[in-house]
C-alpha cells in the first residue's frame, strides 16, 4: 500500500441521526482539500463486526478461531488495508484532497475501533436537542426508511448515539463537539471552528459563502447529498429549525421522552427539571 492514502487526515462526523450530520458533511465537503462521499457503512456493517468477532475469539481461548493463525497486529493490518483501499476509491473523485471525510451516525458506537485502526482520525460530534431529533426521526419513519417510528425508539436512539459518540472525547485533541443550534444561530463562527479543528485553511468570508450556497432551503429543493451521483429521498430535508418539537409533540410524548432521555437532555443544558409541565402549560395557555 502506498503511503499516499495513509498520509491523509481522516475525519468522521458522528452523532445521532437527524442532528444535521448530512448538512455538516456537505458543507465541509465544499472545501477543496476535503474528499467525501455517501455513507459508506464501512465500520458498522463491516469492520466493526469483524473486530467484535476477533475480540470474542481472543477472550474465549478455549474455543480458538482465526486468532489461531493470525496475530492481532496482522489482523489489524489486514483491516487497515481494506479501509485504505476503500477510501482510495473515494479519493479518486478528488485526488488533490488532503482530508478524507466519512459521515455515518452508526459510527458513533465504533469510535474506539476507528481510532485503533486510524490513530490520527478526528471526530466531529454534532449534537441537536433530542426532542427535535425525536420529532424528526418519527417524521422520517413515516416518509422513508427510518425505523424509529415511536417515541420510545427515537428517544432511546438519540440517547444511545450521543453517549456513544462522546466516548471519542477520550482521545485528546481528536474530538470536537458542536451544537446544531449554534450552526443555525451563528453559522460562520461555528463552521469556522470545525474547519480550524480539521486544520483546513479558510477565511470567514469563504465560510459565509459555503453557508449561503448550502443553505437548508436550497438543500430541500435540490435534495443534494455528499455525492453528485446521488440525491437524498424526498422529505429528507424537513424543517431544519430549532424548537419544532414544541409544535409537534403531545404532552404524553414529551413525558415519554423525558422518562427515557431526560437525564441526558438536562446534562446537555437543553432543559430544566420541569420542562414537560412548563411546556404543557404554555400550550394550554398560549
Amino acid at each position: 500500500m502506498s503511503s499516499t492514502i495513509q498520509d491523509k487526515q481522516f475525519l468522521f462526523i458522528i452523532g445521532a441521526p437527524r442532528s444535521g450530520t448530512t448538512w455538516l458533511q456537505i458543507m465541509l465537503g465544499e472545501h477543496p482539500q476535503v474528499c467525501t462521499s455517501v455513507e459508506l457503512t464501512l465500520f458498522d456493517r463491516y469492520i466493526g463486526q469483524w473486530m467484535e468477532t476477533w475480540r470474542h475469539e481472543v477472550e474465549n481461548a478455549h474455543r480458538p478461531g482465526l486468532n489461531l493463525f493470525w496475530t492481532e497486529q496482522e489482523f489489524h493490518g489486514f483491516l487497515q488495508d481494506f479501509i485504505y483501499k476503500t477510501y482510495e476509491r473515494a479519493l479518486a473523485t478528488k485526488p488533490e484532497a488532503t482530508h478524507v471525510l466519512d459521515k455515518r451516525p452508526s459510527y458513533s458506537e465504533h469510535v474506539e475501533t476507528i481510532q485503533t485502526l486510524l490513530p490520527n482520525a478526528r471526530f466531529i460530534h454534532i449534537i441537536r436537542d433530542g426532542r427535535d431529533v425525536a420529532t424528526s426521526m418519527m417524521a422520517a419513519a413515516r416518509d422513508f426508511w427510518f425505523q424509529t417510528d415511536t417515541m420510545q425508539k427515537a428517544a432511546t436512539r438519540w440517547d444511545e448515539k450521543v453517549r456513544q459518540a462522546q466516548v471519542a472525547s477520550r482521545f485528546a485533541g481528536q474530538y470536537l463537539e458542536i451544537r446544531y443550534e449554534d450552526l443555525l444561530e451563528d453559522g460562520v463562527a461555528t463552521l469556522k471552528k470545525v474547519f480550524d479543528f480539521c486544520n483546513l485553511p479558510i477565511t470567514e468570508a469563504q465560510v459565509g459563502d459555503i453557508l449561503e450556497q448550502q443553505a437548508f432551503e436550497k438543500l430541500q429543493s435540490s435534495r443534494k447529498s455528499a455525492s453528485s451521483e446521488y440525491k437524498m429521498p424526498p422529505g429528507f430535508y424537513r424543517k431544519g429549525k430549532a424548537g419544532n418539537w414544541q409544535e409537534e409533540l403531545s404532552a404524553a410524548q414529551q413525558q415519554q421522552f423525558d422518562d427515557i432521555a431526560g437525564e441526558l437532555l438536562r446534562e446537555l443544558g437543553y432543559a430544566g427539571d420541569n420542562w414537560v409541565t412548563q411546556t404543557s402549560k404554555e400550550v394550554a395557555n398560549p
